[in-house]
């Protein structure tokens, strides 16, 4: 009994740091690394508790690993956001506690099922309520389990077919397959089925992307700026010197060339100070006489915008639909909202909305080629990305980030790796242009290219050639659908076992 007590501190802190080490992007081993402990954390985790492991062991291993992971937060939150480092310390340890509860939840949920109906039925739950939590539960900053996999082409491109949190299901429905078959003592046989199923269903599917239907094919040249500002200050030359970065890598290039469009993206943050609201002529004169499509982050009033500029076309406007909970926005009702802002003297972000035609128009040889942008943290959310996607009828997604916010941190890796996915998912790239590192472009294939480290600046150029692929993740029906399969399954095996014991 003692030598338990003495281990289960051990146990915990090597669980705690197989979950930080599965989301270290860019991980090890050459991409493996990720993938492989996104496979082996929940096997772990849910073979203790299904063997009688007191559930706070659990819990404390999933605390345990969010503080690993977000050891930068603290900092970041004093040196960024003015807070004292002991109430920015206290916030990430609240942040850390609501998110590991969710996944407790998760597990205990699993092992419940595991206890009254069996194997299938712990395998069926762990996934239902993982897609859950991930989907609809409330989160400051979301992230999903199945970005693990987009570190190699392969599984990423599985994620055409289930999405990310279809992913996220598997490897938890997986490990607690294995998990409950170690408890009961079953053949390496049956027990490796979970894992083996779920490994050969992403090598499988990795293989069926190849068969999916392409659309037209379309070329792009795009040009990034990537400059490096302070994050949040305004200053009133910060336009003229983005052309100036711009005209240079313009020259450079030799672009705009004969027979190709070509697209300039600035990041989110890039031109503060002003209203980008409203009509202003000067700002198509400037994309006009460079014979480029500009699209830049901006501001207006209470609103995080990007605004596009083309020849011949209006101006594009779109705010950012989801502004982060307590960073840009204060959570809550309306009337809430205002009360607390004028507590605390924070102005919250307003919300733009996902309409008809939210995406910017490129003119091209080819016709006009759509693009959708996200701001920041948007492309965080599958469901939300994927609304804005068929919403605006796009061929192409842009990421539009101010990281300036996270110092040196691994934070906009850790970003990146959570975006990776939506690129996949809906069948196009997805270009990532940030404020200060790193930018990049996420291919449609599983592919990635990501420049720079923190704090640099930069100016990119990509020579983009794309067949947009209708996937099956682009179906709003595909979570619902997977949730209702898996709870059915999970009803029909609990109506078996009552069967069973009457």
């Amino acid at each position: 009994m003692t030598r338990g007590w003495l281990l289960r501190p051990l146990e915990t802190a090597v669980l705690a740091c197989v979950f930080m080490l599965a989301f270290r992007f860019p991980g090890a081993l050459g991409g493996w690394l990720e993938p492989a402990l996104a496979l082996l954390f929940p096997v772990l985790l849910l073979e203790g508790l299904f063997k009688g492991r007191h559930a706070v062991w659990t819990w404390v291993a999933i605390l345990g690993g969010l503080l690993l992971l977000y050891q930068w937060v603290p900092q970041t939150l004093a040196s960024k956001g003015g807070l004292p480092f002991g109430l920015a310390l206290l916030g990430t340890v609240l942040l850390s506690l609501w998110e590991a509860t969710g996944l407790w939840l998760v597990a205990l949920g699993s092992r419940w099922a595991f206890r009254r109906i069996g194997p299938l039925a712990a395998t069926c739950a762990a996934a239902f309520l993982l897609i859950g939590w991930e989907t609809w539960g409330f989160h400051v900053y979301p992230w999903t389990w199945g970005a693990a996999f987009g570190s190699l082409p392969w599984p990423a491109r599985s994620a055409a077919f289930l999405g990310a949190s279809g992913l996220s299901a598997l490897a938890w429905g997986a490990g607690a397959w294995t998990a409950a078959h170690l408890a009961r003592g079953a053949s390496p046989r049956r027990t490796l089925a979970g894992p083996g199923f779920a490994v050969g269903l992403m090598l499988l599917l990795g293989g069926a992307w190849h068969l999916l239907p392409r659309e037209g094919g379309w070329t792009l040249d795009v040009a990034m700026i990537q400059p490096n500002f302070p994050a949040g200050v305004r200053w009133p030359g910060m336009e003229a010197e983005m052309w100036r970065r711009s005209d240079a890598l313009l020259k450079a290039r030799g672009w705009p060339r004969p027979g190709r469009a070509t697209l300039l993206l600035w990041p989110e943050s890039s031109v503060l100070g002003r209203d980008d609201r409203r009509p202003d002529l000067r700002l198509s004169a400037e994309a006009v006489s460079r014979g480029v499509a500009w699209l830049f982050g901006t501001e207006g009033g209470p609103y995080n915008l990007v605004r596009g500029e083309a020849a011949g076309r209006p101006a594009f406007v779109f705010a950012k639909t989801e502004p982060m909970p307590f960073g840009e926005r204060t959570p809550g009702p309306e009337a809430f909202r205002h009360w607390l802002d004028g507590k605390m003297g924070f102005v919250s972000q307003e919300a733009g909305e996902l309409k008809e035609g939210c995406a910017f128009a490129v003119p091209t040889p080819a016709g006009d080629l759509h693009v959708h942008p996200l701001i920041c943290s948007e492309a965080l959310l599958a469901q939300r990305t994927r609304r804005g996607f068929d919403l605006g009828h796009a061929d192409l997604l842009s990421n539009h980030t101010n990281d300036g916010w996270f110092d040196r941190s691994i934070a906009t890796d850790l970003h990146a790796a959570q975006i990776r996915l939506r690129a996949t998912e809906l069948g196009v790239p997805l270009l990532r242009a940030t404020l200060t590192g790193k930018s990049g472009v996420f291919r449609e294939d599983g592919r990635f290219e990501l420049w720079g480290e923190p704090l640099t600046e930069g100016a990119y150029a990509v020579d983009l050639s794309w067949r947009p692929i209708r996937t099956p993740a682009r179906s709003a029906w595909l979570l619902p659908g997977l949730m209702a399969g898996l709870a059915l399954v999970t009803v029909l095996l609990g109506w078996k076992a009552l069967a069973r014991k009457a």
